[in-house]
């Protein structure tokens, strides 16, 4: 187990250097001048030039490419363009946790939801209750996020008056929402929003996957046992259908950044996702290229706990 975890760091350390490279050349192409962006069309030549000496955007890409890895090695991530001089780190430290909070309670939202309801669906096959799941996931499934959150919004925040926006307070150079310090109550309608498709793909999987463990031998074994009916679901079928539910779940996790993105503009959150958008918009490069290395590192980190995870959930994996 330690020699495979040494050896998917080190692909971890490879893909890194290789996510940088390509998103530092493909970012630096993009149109437009972060300097001229930063001072509007109304800037003078040598106030441009001036900044863009004080960035380093006069040097050499190679320079610059260099500089730039040197400081994610020693863990400085630069300033960002459009909040100087405001570190890239620190706008990065007040808008994860945002992002993190409501990703996070989408996530277990989904899991508690789904699971269940696949299980009772695979058990109760072709009854009304089944009928009901197979909907509520392609409902979930079809519905886009973006659509669902607005409904949301005039539905139950603006008619109904159950919930408000997310609060807001000015934080130095840019707002950052102080829901998170606050109560659940007021990320309620996001969670909701980025939750629903997550809950439908895993009830569909979780359904799908007990259905065809539930007709392996093993399984007949275990009833002629005199085992108990909630044993042998639970305890037999259920682990093992689990595999692909949560692979299913760490990509999900890895897809908080995209559904991020449009959770956030529709519901004025400003966490990672719209700090992406913001980024890419005026041309900040440091914090697009931190983002992205950032995301990245996520997707190797989850991957990783998940292969590990299979190995507690079927001994199987851990043997070959």
């Amino acid at each position: 187990m330690r020699e495979y975890i040494v050896k998917k760091l080190a692909i971890a350390i490879l893909v890194l250097i290789g996510v940088y490279t390509i998103t530092f050349f493909l970012t630096f192409m993009l149109p437009g001048d972060p300097a001229r962006v930063s001072l509007g069309q109304h800037g003078s030549e040598e106030a441009v030039e001036l900044i863009r000496q004080q960035w380093g955007l006069d040097e050499p890409r190679y320079v610059q490419y260099i500089a730039y890895l040197k400081g994610f090695v020693k863990g400085d991530m630069g300033v960002s363009f459009r909040y100087y001089p405001r570190e890239v780190i620190d706008l990065i430290k007040y808008r994860f946790p945002v992002t993190a909070y409501y990703g996070l309670w989408s996530i277990i939202f989904a899991v508690l939801l789904s699971i269940p309801l696949g299980v009772i669906a695979a058990y109760k096959q072709n009854s009304p209750f089944d009928n009901f799941a197979v909907l509520i996931s392609q409902i979930g499934v079809s519905i886009p996020n973006f659509w669902l959150g607005m409904m949301l919004i005039a539905v139950i925040a603006v008619r109904l008056g159950w919930t408000n926006p997310v609060p807001e307070v000015e934080y130095g150079y840019y707002w950052t929402p102080v829901g998170f310090f606050v109560s659940l109550k007021d990320y309620a309608l996001p969670i909701i929003t980025v939750g629903t498709g997550m809950m439908a793909s895993n009830t569909r999987l979780t359904r799908s996957s007990m259905l065809e463990v539930v007709r392996e031998d093993y399984i007949t074994l275990a009833r002629a046992k005199g085992l108990s009916e909630r044993t042998v679901i639970l305890k037999h079928a259920l682990r093992n259908a689990l595999i692909p539910v949560v692979t299913n779940v760490g990509l999900q996790f890895l897809l908080l950044v995209g559904g991020a993105v449009l959770t956030e503009t529709v519901f004025g959150i400003n966490g990672i996702g719209k700090l992406y958008i913001d980024a890419i918009n005026y041309r900040d490069y440091p914090v697009v290229i931190a983002l992205t290395l950032i995301y990245t590192g996520g997707v190797v980190i989850v991957n990783l706990l998940v292969d590990l995870l299979y190995s507690k959930i079927d001994p199987r994996v851990s043997l070959r």
